[in-house]
């Protein structure tokens, strides 16, 4: 099964509250906008083989060249493609460059604001925060709008080429979106849990104090169930063979194991006081609800690790 649909799957079936699902990582349209930047580039010629060695290049060649070009003074954080070619007599000569990609580019430029070798910058007139704000993606058929480039003015040459790559804004849009639902929602469940584990302590610190009349005091039957608790280290390890952190599928494991051990521990160390019943009730539904919480946010991390993976 593909992982975005075990990922709606397990949305579904793991029973999430709506809010919890309408806060979750978009996987299926940032998929579909990485294909769409793929289309995007693939109509520059650009394929996944040229762009790792334009950007292996860069890596040598980004401060000596980006001398002597004009200072950039757009606005806004906006992704685009940039990259240097060199020039002879109007034509593109970079020989890592395709003729597909060299040609494409020589036509976009020439669609442009300026000719090839001018400086321009794209059109504010394109009402852009409008189509930024629309749920469709923009159309591949777009992508020469704001297409522009500069000429070194120290290597004549030498022409630093930009392109907007508008799915890819909507992509960041779409990706920062969901993270901050999600950080959102990890604020208010945490807290909610905080509040719980708070009137939790105040009620075992009622019915366990310490008295005369044993009889009136669940101390002991307290202090066996932490104890219990702790020597099954649910959800964090304390042995060096394993890691620190444990997976939502360990911490499972062993809160089912810490719970059949407490129905038997129950069978000796029964409570003397009902509200110490309905306290231990409360102890188990917050772990539960911390399982949960530790299963939909390991859940969203690895869409996200999957959709930056292959973007």
């Amino acid at each position: 099964m593909k992982f975005g649909r075990e990922y709606e799957a397990t949305l579904e079936h793991d029973q999430y509250p709506q809010h919890w699902i309408q806060c979750s990582i978009s996987y299926r349209q940032l998929k579909k906008c990485i294909r769409k930047i793929q289309q995007e580039l693939s109509e520059l010629g650009l394929d996944a083989e040229v762009l790792r060695q334009r950007l292996a290049m860069s890596v040598n060649t980004r401060d000596e060249n980006v001398q002597g070009f004009p200072a950039d003074i757009k606005s806004g954080l906006k992704p685009r493609l940039v990259f240097l070619a060199r020039m002879h007599n109007g034509d593109l000569v970079d020989a890592t460059l395709s003729g597909k990609t060299k040609e494409t580019l020589m036509g976009l430029a020439r669609k442009g604001t300026l000719p090839l070798g001018g400086i321009a910058h794209p059109s504010s007139g394109q009402n852009s925060s409008q189509e930024l704000q629309e749920e469709c993606l923009i159309p591949t058929s777009q992508v020469s709008t704001g297409l522009y480039t500069s000429k070194n003015q120290l290597d004549p040459n030498l022409v630093r080429i930009e392109v907007p790559l508008k799915n890819n804004i909507k992509f960041f849009q779409i990706l920062q979106h969901g993270l901050s639902d999600l950080n959102t929602l990890h604020s208010q469940e945490k807290t909610t849990l905080r509040s719980g584990i708070s009137d939790l302590g105040q009620t075992v610190s009622k019915v366990a104090h310490p008295a005369r009349d044993l009889q009136r005091t669940d101390l002991y039957a307290w202090r066996a169930i932490f104890s219990l608790y702790l020597d099954c280290n649910i959800f964090f390890s304390t042995t060096e063979s394993e890691d620190f952190n444990r997976s939502p599928a360990d911490v499972q494991k062993q809160l089912q194991a810490f719970s059949s051990r407490l129905e038997v521990l129950q069978e000796t160390n029964r409570f003397r006081r009902k509200e110490s019943v309905l306290a231990l009730q409360q102890f188990l539904l917050i772990n539960i609800t911390l399982l949960r919480n530790l299963k939909f946010q390991h859940l969203n991390m690895r869409a996200a690790g999957k959709i930056l993976k292959s973007g």
